[in-house]
């Protein structure tokens, strides 16, 4: 049961990713802006000042809280984490950041980045070592060590 609703967060997350990846240019900017305001207001800076690390801080943590939901999906698929579960993990969340950023080519005004590809692909890696960490930490715990 707990891998059906892990599975569907992270289809929910990656549906997500993709309709905020088809805005363009234009929209994306008008979000992202409320999110520089506030940032810039916390830090008594002018909101341009912080449009770069707001917009890749955002790219990271889509993707960190998507690694986090794959992750947990395929630990309870597999009743347990092993190397290669967190690998396969990585390595299809890195697949799909690299097509969601092939997927704005064709978005009026939206680029393919391999910065982002690598930002996303760093995201998803820490979710996936996140959830690899509690596991392990539960596992000596229940060991006594």
């Amino acid at each position: 049961m707990k891998f059906r609703i892990f599975t569907a967060i992270s289809i929910f997350i990656m549906i997500v990713i993709f309709v905020h990846s088809a805005m363009p240019a234009e929209m994306s900017s008008i979000e992202s802006s409320v999110f520089e305001r506030f940032v810039a207001s916390i830090l008594g800076v002018a909101p341009e000042s912080v449009t770069f690390a707001v917009r890749k801080c955002a790219h990271f943590t889509e993707y960190l809280v998507l690694g986090l939901f794959m992750m947990l999906a395929a630990v309870n698929e597999k009743r347990g984490y092993s190397f290669i579960t967190g690998l396969i993990t990585w390595v299809i969340g890195t697949a799909y950041a690299i097509s969601d950023e092939v997927h704005q080519l064709f978005v009026p005004g939206r680029s393919c980045e391999l910065r982002d590809m690598c930002i996303d692909a760093a995201g998803i890696f820490c979710g996936v070592m996140i959830i690899a960490g509690v596991r392990h930490l539960r596992t000596l715990k229940r060991e006594g060590a």
